[in-house]
């Protein structure tokens, strides 16, 4: 299951799955600029946390994060495990059995299935809630050393996360050292215990109060063509301005075209739409390290009739803002410089 934030995606909720007819399920919540068909297909991995006001507008399902365990492996005594976590506070956690045989294939030995891996959710085991400190527990009863398990976690204002990094239930039994030595070593009467992380100090810091700024995301092109024109080049000299004002802003610029020609050309030709806005802000002084480009061809139209109007609308670059911080910013697409036929 794929989740974009595109332009805005929250509430969706993935909750006691059964997965009749599945294998296992993996769930990714896909970054604002992340929607076109690659990343729909094959996700775009762990998203960072969301701390900040402009993060959580950036990623999937309104920034619920995802659960974490306090630790990566968790140790049966006397038949029960103990799997304690923390989550966002007061949100509701699924705790799900994650098939080992599902996993890559390197992954596919317990020991290493929790590195920094999440799921396939393969069998919901259990749910618990957060306190309002984010801490959860729960104690799970005649369960096989080596089960794999990861975590989901919900909020009815939010959404359904991203699973837990997996983690593994082990035997004491297991973890007994091998002592070879020719000298005769008395057998111990007490069994190791378990060392179980310390959870995370959480700590609540106010938000501060946003920078607002208003800044336009698109600049149009004439059919055909890739040059900057008079009025993109003021809507371009707008861009530069805020990036110059904020330094830590950086951009990527997405070229698109209309859908005539042939994918390849049109490829190209937003490639070279792309640049140009980067040679422009280029020449305003913009490190180049600020700016990347993605070329999207036809791939992502703006307009999807056949009119002259709306071709010009699809022959466009866009920018899209990232590292925000503070800065409560106020995107606004413009059709000023728009360049239709004629």
């Amino acid at each position: 299951v794929t989740i974009a934030a595109y332009p805005q995606s929250d509430r969706n909720f993935i909750e006691h799955n059964t997965f009749s007819n599945l294998e296992g399920l993996s769930i990714d919540l896909n970054t604002r600029d992340n929607t076109s068909k690659p990343f729909f297909k094959l996700g775009d991995g762990v998203n960072p946390p969301r701390n900040s006001r402009n993060r959580k507008r950036d990623t999937a399902n309104r920034a619920i994060n995802a659960p974490q365990f306090l630790s990566e492996d968790f140790y049966l005594i006397d038949g029960r495990v103990q799997i304690d976590g923390v989550a966002e506070p007061n949100s509701q956690i699924s705790l799900y059995q994650v098939e080992s045989s599902l996993l890559p294939e390197k992954l596919q030995n317990p020991l290493a299935a929790q590195s920094q891996h999440y799921g396939p959710l393969t069998q919901y085991l259990q749910t618990a809630i957060a306190d309002s400190q984010g801490k959860f527990s729960f104690t799970l009863e005649n369960t096989t050393p080596g089960t794999i398990i990861s975590a989901i976690a919900s909020k009815k204002d939010y959404g359904t996360s991203e699973p837990a990094f997996n983690a593994v239930i082990k035997s004491l039994e297991d973890e007994s050292p091998t002592v070879t030595s020719s000298v005769t070593i008395p057998s111990c009467t007490t069994k190791p215990v378990a060392k179980i992380a310390s959870p995370p100090m959480v700590i609540e810091t106010p938000e501060p109060e946003p920078v607002s700024l208003k800044v336009p995301t698109n600049i149009h092109f004439a059919l055909d063509k890739s040059h900057i024109s008079l009025a993109s080049g003021e809507i371009l000299q707008q861009i530069a301005t805020v990036l110059i004002e904020h330094p830590y802003l950086t951009i990527e610029l997405q070229g698109h075209t209309d859908f005539r020609a042939s994918n390849q050309y049109n490829l190209a030709l937003s490639k070279r739409r792309a640049m140009s806005a980067r040679n422009y802000l280029l020449q305003q002084g913009i490190k180049p390290e600020r700016m990347t480009i993605r070329p999207l061809g036809e791939s992502a139209l703006k307009k999807s009739g056949n009119t002259i109007l709306e071709h010009a609308y699809n022959r466009r670059v866009e920018i899209l803002f990232r590292d925000l911080r503070e800065i409560e910013i106020i995107l606004e697409e413009q059709d000023l410089d728009l360049q239709p036929e004629e």
